[in-house]
């Protein structure tokens, strides 16, 4: 393909997306307006009245209100690549804290695990005395540890 003729399909593909996505909406609303001025126009003189004054209600309710939302709407499309450049901003500093964070766990696991291997080990070596530190327990017997239904003493 030359240089012109990508240059002419270019333009038709633009013609063609220009004609679907403005021209036709465009022409769709407008019939759709007119129709229904038509169906209006039809019908008896106070219900006509009515239906302009309901619409005209709507027209002083709602294009107030767009013009307020449409400045808001476009406060916050331009506050996207504002978050955008705050998120690039934070990303470095949030990996350096997980990194910290992640090397803070993995020494306080290291603690805990020598803490529990010492504290094994001093059990180990101290394990005789068991025996003489339960010399003075009250002997267990398996009749009262098991526990007795509460209302066997009661009578009715």
């Amino acid at each position: 393909m030359t240089s012109s003729s990508v240059q002419k399909e270019h333009i038709r593909q633009h013609r063609r997306e220009t004609l679907i996505y403005l021209i036709v909406p465009l022409i769709v609303t407008v019939f759709i307006v007119l129709l229904g001025v038509a169906i209006v126009l039809l019908l008896q003189r106070q219900l006509q009245v009515s239906i302009l004054a309901d619409w005209m209600i709507m027209v002083t309710m709602f294009c107030p209100a767009l013009i307020c939302t449409t400045v808001l709407c476009v406060g916050l499309i331009a506050a996207i690549p504002l978050m955008h450049r705050a998120n690039r901003a934070a990303e470095k500093p949030l990996q350096k804290l997980n990194e910290l964070t992640q090397t803070a766990a993995d020494r306080t696991a290291k603690a805990a695990d020598s803490i529990n291997t010492s504290t094994v080990k001093a059990a180990s070596r101290f394990a005789f005395l068991d025996y003489w530190l339960n010399v003075f327990d009250m002997p267990t017997d398996d009749k009262t540890t098991k526990e007795e239904p509460h209302d066997s003493n009661i009578t009715t």
